[in-house]
């Protein structure tokens, strides 16, 4: 039984590695992309399922929690002066082969620009959460129209 547990973890992370590595977007979903920023994306996450998105934000949130052998969440910030503590943000997952990169994001509050990642929403029944799933910062267009998203 204990093997078998075992065997069923280590497929799971090889497969999860193998659909993640560089994330491709065809052609269709790379057209309907939607760009939003953490305070309006915050709103409505919930109806944002299963789409792949893009987040315009000014800086990452300090901490970083270890959630799942390799995954990893943060958060996304901007300004913002209807919030209640003067700042929005939304909820990130990243992959651990992904950590570094996202620790280059600046973790300022007085960063000057905007920045844009992609990813997917998604939901954690488990502990009834929406999150980004982040795929990375720079999507190259090939010939055909799909998207490759790396970091």
């Amino acid at each position: 039984m204990r093997k078998i547990a075992i065997l069923t973890v280590a497929l799971s992370c090889a497969v999860s590695h193998l659909i993640f590595s560089d994330q491709k977007i065809d052609a269709r979903a790379w057209q309907v992309v939607e760009k939003f920023d953490p305070a309006s994306l915050s709103n409505t996450l919930s109806n944002q399922i299963g789409k792949t998105i893009a987040v315009r934000f000014n800086f990452r949130g300090k901490s970083i929690h270890h959630i799942k052998p390799n995954w990893y969440e943060g958060s996304l910030w901007q300004p913002d002066p209807n919030a209640r503590k003067g700042f929005s943000s939304v909820r990130v997952t990243v992959a651990k082969k992904d950590l570094d990169a996202f620790k280059t994001i600046p973790a300022d509050s007085t960063s000057p620009g905007r920045l844009t990642v992609y990813g997917r929403v998604e939901h954690d029944p488990e502990n009834n959460f929406y999150f980004v799933h982040l795929f990375g910062r720079k999507a190259a267009v090939d010939s055909t129209g799909n998207a490759n998203v790396t970091w």
